[in-house]
């Protein structure tokens, strides 16, 4: 067995019959970055090819309006450059956030609320009945409560962070402001 380059591989695999649309695709979203200027590729993203149509999401309206008005000169300078043409070129506002913004992990996005419970500290064991189940429960609820304070408001139980923040619980703080 000989050792292949990851060009040839990736080539051999993308000269299928199989990956022709998923090659298709690249190839047109490489070009349509060599016949915009800069400033049109820093709004647009090419997300998929459809029927010979290829949709192209925009990061507003404005910029979905402007490029359709040069829908035609932009199909010319793709099919110039491309063997099976395309028939036209739709832009889509919608699909932009979906295509460009990194996803943040939840772990990131809950670590400073104040109502955040630590959980870690209370290991659960599988159970074999429902009544263990719920007894188990129980005593995390217990755990809870003796780890929690009382909000000075309504003498409820809360999570510490939300008496640091807002000196009562997030429910007394959502009656007081509103």
């Amino acid at each position: 067995m000989t050792l292949n380059s990851i060009d040839k591989l990736l080539n051999s695999i993308l000269s299928q019959p199989q990956w022709e649309k998923q090659r298709r695709y690249y190839e047109l979203k490489k070009i349509w970055y060599e016949i915009v200027n800069q400033k049109i590729a820093q709004h647009t993203s090419p997300i998929y090819l459809k029927e010979e149509v290829f949709f192209i999401a925009t990061q507003s309206a404005v910029w979905a309006q402007e490029l359709s008005l040069q829908r035609r000169t932009l199909i010319i300078k793709i099919n110039r450059r491309i063997q099976n043409p395309i028939k036209d070129i739709y832009f889509v506002f919608g699909k932009w956030y979906s295509q460009n913004t990194p996803p943040i992990p939840e772990a990131e996005t809950n670590l400073s609320h104040p109502s955040l419970v630590e959980s870690t500290e209370f290991i659960t064991q599988p159970t074999e009945t429902p009544q263990e189940a719920l007894q188990q429960w129980f005593e995390i609820i217990k755990q809870r409560a003796k780890n929690n304070s009382t909000c000075p408001c309504c003498q409820s139980f809360c999570p510490e962070g939300e008496l640091n923040r807002w000196g009562m619980c997030a429910y007394c703080f959502r009656e007081n402001n509103q």
